[in-house]
């Protein structure tokens, strides 16, 4: 998963000057903030409390500034230790930092959940920024340990965005949802297939019939690669947003971009054409647009009747004025 989240972001590093000569550094910092959550990661099912709160992982980069947040539980007796341990670290210099890793990494015995703080120790190092942080007590038994570092480039203007702030209004958006992943940017064919192979990876750890799983999954295909292919460009990049939050036995998908108004009229007809047949009739309906397609090489909107064939309930979408010629365009499906 962690080699997933590299490869989308250093991607989309890419795409910003400023960002790509940082991209090392934070590829870095993500990659140590994702692996905290991991190896953190049994604390929600080993508690007494049954909690059903989880980690986050939340990543944003605003023009050349990029925040990085991580959330987990920890037990309430580890707060008052770790705390002590941030403020220690945020207190030394770059200098002080590296013998005091040296220190601890020839001294301390390492753990499968690290060695003595190393790894907060050489976020502080390598990001050269005081480490942001706060605790947030759920009940009697655990405590949200949120850690943030932000980066800027060289020519940013300053930023109100604190990465701890951001990562709590949207964990605060998430949370009745039961989101278990959201992905916002750039959606070409390079970004989008790191994404998915995460959603896959995510899929595959839920206890779910296969079936149930490849449907899911298949949707997301279908809608990342729908917003990969008609949502419109700015600066020469697809952007887009998709979505995947379960609500009893149910997966529900949603994705979203800017299309043009234009193209309103055909999509809705489209839509409330899949949306009024039944199974039979939409099997059907694949069926006899596969066998032209074949022959024109015209998908005859094949993505969108397997939209609707495999969606439990019947599909939902919206158009939003953006401005006097484009829309946000939004649908959802219920697997």
């Amino acid at each position: 998963m962690t080699e997933k989240i590299l490869s989308m972001s250093e991607y989309n590093l890419d795409n910003v000057k400023e960002l790509h000569k940082l991209k090392r550094k934070i590829s870095f910092l993500m990659a140590e903030s994702f692996q905290n959550i991991v190896r953190h990661g049994d604390q929600q099912t080993t508690s007494g409390s049954g909690t059903n709160t989880t980690g986050l992982f939340f990543t944003r980069n605003i023009g050349s500034v990029v925040c990085i947040t991580s959330v987990n539980l920890i037990d309430n007796d580890q707060v008052e230790d770790l705390h002590e341990k941030l403020i220690s670290i945020n207190q030394l210099d770059q200098d002080e930092l590296k013998k005091l890793y040296m220190e601890i990494l020839s001294n301390e015995e390492l753990s499968s959940k690290g060695g003595a703080g190393l790894g907060l120790i050489e976020m502080a190092r390598r990001s050269g920024q005081k480490l942001e942080f706060d605790f947030e007590k759920i009940d009697d038994f655990n405590t949200l340990f949120y850690l943030g570092i932000k980066l800027e480039g060289k020519d940013t203007l300053n930023t109100k965005h604190t990465p701890i702030e951001d990562a709590k209004e949207f964990q605060n958006g998430m949370t009745p949802k039961n989101l278990l992943m959201c992905y916002k940017g750039d959606f070409s064919q390079d970004s989008i297939m790191s994404v998915l192979k995460m959603m896959e990876e995510s899929m595959q750890q839920q206890a779910e019939k296969s079936t149930t799983k490849k449907r899911t999954f298949m949707a997301m295909v279908e809608l990342s690669q729908n917003i990969s292919t008609h949502s419109k460009q700015k600066n020469s990049i697809h952007e887009g947003i998709i979505t995947i939050g379960k609500s009893n036995n149910s997966y529900i998908i949603s994705a979203g971009n800017v299309i043009d108004n234009k193209e309103i009229p055909s999509l809705t007809q489209q839509l409330d054409h899949v949306i009024q047949l039944s199974k039979d009739e939409l099997r059907e309906l694949y069926k006899k647009n596969l066998r032209e397609s074949s022959h024109n090489g015209n998908s005859g909107g094949l993505g969108l009747i397997n939209l609707a064939r495999d969606s439990s309930e019947k599909l939902k979408y919206e158009f939003t004025a953006f401005d006097e010629n484009t829309s946000f365009y939004s649908i959802n499906v219920i697997i």
